[in-house]
């Protein structure tokens, strides 16, 4: 996970004297390419503005952050094939820890965490074939009862914010397709496909290939010109 403390991640997201921008002046918007450290603070003070905290997960929340995970995701149980489905749960009970080049960022609302997101710096690491250099996330969750927020949205942003500021060309990201909100949440947001780099959940899972396999496809943003 990337814990408390991380220097690049760790700064408040608490509302100060000054009118906090509107969030909607950075999302998308071209001077958010190469975003400099004013710029993503004042992007935080946005998301902070429209009611949500982003920041880097502690050690003590990885427990609940696995619980978020399962909650989020067990309305797709009857979407996919069981084997499927039970290693996918295997796959997001493991949270990540900081020396697997991730940074694990959670949202908190009214105090509570109820989503989180993993962050890659390099896309690479994930091991899903995406180029090296990209940006990227996965796992995205939201608890059921914290939805209609908004808050997926936030986390997702953020994350394309991070990549913008660390001078990533590219985000890339891949969604099941039986996700089909969450597809359209990343079209929406800018996301295009590249089926180049779109998986079969099997090959991802280490399970032996089924004719009711699972398309995990995949998504790009240029953040260069988008």
């Amino acid at each position: 996970m990337a814990y408390a403390g991380d220097d690049d991640m760790s700064r408040s997201f608490k509302m100060g004297t000054t009118p906090a921008p509107k969030l909607s002046s950075f999302i998308g918007h071209p001077t958010t390419r190469g975003m400099k450290e004013k710029d993503m603070q004042d992007f935080e003070r946005a998301i902070a503005a429209a009611g949500c905290r982003i920041r880097p997960a502690a050690r003590h929340e990885a427990t609940p952050i696995a619980s978020i995970r399962m909650a989020a995701y067990s309305q797709y149980r009857r979407s996919v094939p069981p084997a499927v489905f039970e290693a996918y749960l295997d796959d997001l009970r493991h949270v990540e820890k900081p020396e697997q080049g991730t940074q694990l960022l959670v949202a908190e609302w009214q105090g509570r965490v109820v989503g989180s997101v993993v962050f890659y710096a390099d896309a690479g690491l994930e091991g899903l074939g995406l180029p090296e250099g990209w940006a990227g996330f996965r796992k995205l969750a939201v608890h059921p009862d914290a939805r209609g927020r908004g808050l997926g949205r936030r986390l997702a942003q953020y994350c394309v914010a991070r990549a913008r500021e660390l001078g990533a060309p590219t985000m890339g990201i891949h969604g099941s397709s039986f996700m089909t909100t969450a597809c359209k949440l990343y079209q929406q947001m800018g996301f295009v496909r590249c089926p180049e780099h779109d998986l079969r959940a099997t090959a991802i899972l280490g399970l032996a290939p089924s004719e009711h396999d699972v398309t995990v496809i995949a998504f790009h943003m240029n953040l260069r010109s988008h």
